[in-house]
């Protein structure tokens, strides 16, 4: 967990081993929570283009059934679902109706970093963990 003193911003990365599914490589993974934005989670996987941001409720629903974010048809989302086997949880990277990757990754680790996350801002208490401010500006300047 980071902390930085002067804006009081917290965040949590959480080192996350994917496998591959398609090409049968190992990547490196990320979960990224930030305390002021806490509805949401962003995914960064070593040699992948972008980030890839869902709701911190889709990860968790994930864990027991197929789960994902609603995103524009030319945006990326994220699907999260077990695996057959039970000992992996399933992260579908989707653009539209299309799948741009599936990674492997072990179901106790996530379910530890996920449960991580709850404990930095439990469920019921995210709206009042917002930057109303930083929000605002963000609109404003679209």
């Amino acid at each position: 967990m980071t902390t930085n003193q002067t804006d009081k911003t917290v965040e949590r990365d959480c080192y996350l081993p994917l496998w591959d599914e398609a090409t049968e490589e190992f990547h490196n993974g990320w979960l990224t929570y930030l305390v002021d934005d806490p509805y949401f989670v962003r995914l960064e996987i070593e040699d992948w283009p972008a980030t890839v941001g869902a709701p911190r409720a889709v990860l968790l629903d994930g864990m027991d059934r197929l789960a994902e974010c609603l995103s524009k048809p030319d945006r990326t989302a994220l699907r999260v679902q077990p695996s057959s086997d039970v000992k992996h949880v399933l992260l579908g990277i989707t653009q539209g109706d299309l799948t741009l990757g599936v990674f492997r990754t072990s179901a106790d680790l996530f379910a530890k970093h996920l449960a991580g996350l709850y404990e930095l801002v439990p469920e019921g208490e995210e709206m009042a963990r917002i930057d109303w401010d930083a929000v605002i500006a963000r609109l404003l300047s679209l």
